[in-house]
């Protein structure tokens, strides 16, 4: 008899990886202009124009956008900041601002993007202006996508306005709500 050859042959073996990643907490927010300009205000137009400002983030209760400043000054003379949603009044001492599409006077565009922010109370009403400062202009209560909003600005004056050369620096915040 002769010698016979044993063995064990494997058909398969496993092993297993363990894959990892980390998302970081992100808030993105931009303006995509420093500057509005009114134009030269009459007691008979309404002076307006847009900027524009893009958020998003991963924060589980999403962001909050507010606005802080003073309104329309030259030198001790004031326009009026308009402390409730009002429609804009030619010949009327008027500052305010919202985030839709306006008809009275034409000007500015509703929220766009594929996020769930949404203009605030106040600010979301065509044809009606406010601005209250340190008010919140914009949000979003969950993670969210971009989202891109036009903020409409108008200015009226009345024919006893002091002449001058107005302005104001606003100043937008987005904070993420973790």
């Amino acid at each position: 008899t002769g010698v016979v050859d044993t063995g064990t042959v494997a058909a398969s073996t496993a092993g297993q990886i363990t894959v990892t990643a980390i998302v970081d907490e992100a808030l993105t927010f931009t303006l995509a202009a420093a500057t509005v300009a009114l134009g030269t205000l009459t007691n008979s137009t309404t002076g307006s124009g847009t900027s524009s400002m893009t958020a998003s983030t991963n924060a589980s209760t999403g962001y909050s956008i507010t606005t802080s400043g003073t309104t329309l000054t030259s030198g001790a003379n004031t326009i009026t900041a308009l402390a409730s949603p009002t429609a804009s009044a030619i010949n009327n001492k008027q500052f305010g601002l919202n985030l839709m599409a306006n008809t009275t006077p034409p000007v500015g565009t509703g929220v766009t993007g594929t996020g769930t922010g949404t203009a605030a109370t106040g600010y979301n009403t065509a044809n009606s202006y406010k601005f209250v400062t340190g008010d919140t202009v914009a949000s979003a209560a969950v993670p969210t996508n971009s989202n891109t909003y036009t903020v409409s600005y108008i200015a009226n004056i009345d024919g006893a306005t002091a002449a001058g050369s107005y302005s104001t620096i606003l100043t937008y915040v987005a904070t993420a709500n973790f």
